[in-house]
């Protein structure tokens, strides 16, 4: 092999070790690819879609009302998609088909179909979440005991696209 196939295959190889690590750094800082498993954020998510997690956001800004974020379970290892309804601090109550923030009606037009639980009032404790799955009746959330409020250091992003299947590739509202 000569000497100028050499020095090429050695620019190659260099290319490829830097453009893994970059990938890898990327994936872990950046952003992160999720599947969704199951119904519990029809009809915004469907079981299946792929997409991609911003894991940066919520280095610079806490979570805020209404973001969809990937949150771990360390305790069941695995891994869930809600919605953030409610905030730190805040109380919630779930009554007559609707959520309330504070006594105030939570205004939801993500959702098709009522709220039919009822629950609370109760104070979110500081650093922690209220998350719900926008198809209510399917799904275990922050309402379920084994879920309960999300400390903030479970909430690994903010999903913010879908890219597969690519025929329903969208930004996440």
């Amino acid at each position: 092999m000569g000497e100028a196939v050499r020095s090429e295959l050695k620019e190659w190889i260099k290319a490829l070790v830097i453009a893994l690590l970059l990938a890898g750094v990327l994936r872990t800082v950046l952003v992160q690819p999720y599947r969704v498993e199951g119904a519990s954020m029809e009809l915004s998510l469907h079981d299946s879609e792929r997409l991609f997690v911003n894991r940066l956001g919520y280095r610079l800004h806490p979570p805020r009302r209404g973001d969809v974020v990937v949150v771990d379970l360390p305790d069941e290892d695995i891994t869930i998609i809600k919605r953030i309804i409610g905030l730190p601090g805040e109380t919630i109550e779930i009554r007559d088909g609707s959520v309330f923030i504070e006594g105030e009606l939570l205004h939801e037009p993500y959702l098709t179909q009522a709220t039919l639980d009822v629950y609370g009032p109760v104070r979110i404790p500081e650093e922690h979440y209220f998350v719900m799955g926008d198809n209510r009746q399917n799904s275990r959330d922050s309402r379920s005991l084994s879920i309960g409020f999300v400390p903030q250091d479970q909430i690994k992003g903010q999903a913010v696209l879908v890219y597969w299947p690519f025929r329903v590739v969208r930004l996440i509202k």
